[in-house]
């Protein structure tokens, strides 16, 4: 958990909600990079307004802090491969 996002004009870029549901809860997610394509292999997102990194660790995506969750932050990768057509 990085930092708390105070107005919306903290970050230059935010593209369109996703909602996401996860294990019968629902999310709402931010992405904060504006070119994704197959090959990065990290992105910043706004969950729930908290800022997260993910990262690819040549298997899965996991968050950048803690290695838990990881089904979670792939499930968020799927959700953004969907939304982008990757």
């Amino acid at each position: 958990m990085d930092d708390t996002v105070l107005t919306d004009s903290t970050y230059s870029y935010k593209g369109q909600p996703l909602r996401i549901t996860f294990k019968k809860l629902d999310y709402q997610i931010q992405i904060l990079h504006r070119n994704i394509t197959r090959d990065t292999r990290e992105i910043r997102i706004l969950l729930d307004g908290i800022v997260q990194t993910l990262t690819f660790d040549g298997n899965r995506w996991c968050f950048a802090e803690t290695e838990d969750n990881t089904d979670f932050a792939q499930a968020i990768w799927n959700a953004v491969c969907l939304r982008y057509r990757l």
